[in-house]
């Protein structure tokens, strides 16, 4: 029984030490990761273009938060695919206009959609806005055929639509549905090109969200589209957030 007990103890101590050691050994790494960690939040996106340690670093988290969270609906490269935005194509249908004095604040734009979701509504019903949760990316495309748009009047704006983007479609129809069009401009504006703070796509590029056929965009406008992106902001940490944001915006501009 002795000899037992000896035998457990010499073990338990060598558990011991090769915890301490391995304690020893990584304590430079993650003290230079949280230095890293803390440089990267505090610095601009063009701060860390120029600091080839920092951009590392931040490609290392980005990457793998896109291999554990984001590829499932956006795939490995972000490039999306049918209802899922692609991210890395410059076309964005939240906050980001192209029209920012510095990359500060789109990435902060694209910080908010990641932290707090798209459409998110898992929160108490007492804190909702407009039927979203605080700070959530909120806005809805109604099912018009639910809301009595004959089925004439939903094909004359789906020849409207294509109309904006370019395409010959019949004029008689266009005209009709110039009429009806005031109620879709709060969200994609009057001459169609969108509206970033309602998340209003532009329907004047060749970029469809839910495929850019007639039938397609009759589906959308009869029955409407209610997309979501869930909130990160209690999963992932608040650098990896940033790290997240830059590196998409990297992307998109072809870094």
């Amino acid at each position: 029984m002795q000899n037992l007990i000896s035998v457990f103890n010499s073990h338990r101590m060598s558990f011991a030490i090769i915890a301490l050691a391995s304690c020893l050994l990584s304590s430079p790494l993650q003290a230079q990761n949280a230095e890293l960690d803390e440089r990267l939040l505090l610095a601009s996106p063009e701060a860390v273009q120029a600091d080839a340690e920092l951009l590392a670093h931040m490609n290392d988290l980005a990457e793998e938060a896109v291999d554990n969270h984001c590829a499932e609906c956006h795939a490995e490269d972000l490039s999306g695919g049918p209802g899922v935005p692609n991210l890395v194509d410059f076309d964005w249908l939240w906050g980001v206009t192209g029209l920012e004095m510095t990359a500060v604040e789109p990435v902060m734009e694209i910080m908010q959609t990641i932290t707090y979701g798209v459409r998110n509504t898992d929160c108490d019903d007492a804190i909702k806005m407009f039927g979203g949760c605080p700070d959530t990316r909120y806005s809805e495309m109604p099912a018009y055929a639910q809301l009595g748009m004959d089925e004439d009047m939903i094909n004359n704006l789906v020849d409207y639509v294509l109309y904006l983007s370019g395409e010959d479609v019949n004029p008689f129809a266009v005209e009709v549905a110039a009429d009806v069009w005031p109620v879709c401009t709060e969200c994609h504006g009057e001459d169609g090109s969108g509206y970033k703070p309602f998340g209003g796509p532009d329907l004047t590029d060749d970029i469809w969200l839910y495929g850019g056929s007639g039938q397609e965009i009759y589906d959308v406008i009869a029955n409407g589209r209610l997309g979501v992106c869930p909130p990160w902001g209690q999963e992932l940490s608040a650098v990896t957030i940033k790290a997240l944001s830059t590196y998409i915006y990297f992307r998109a501009n072809g870094f």
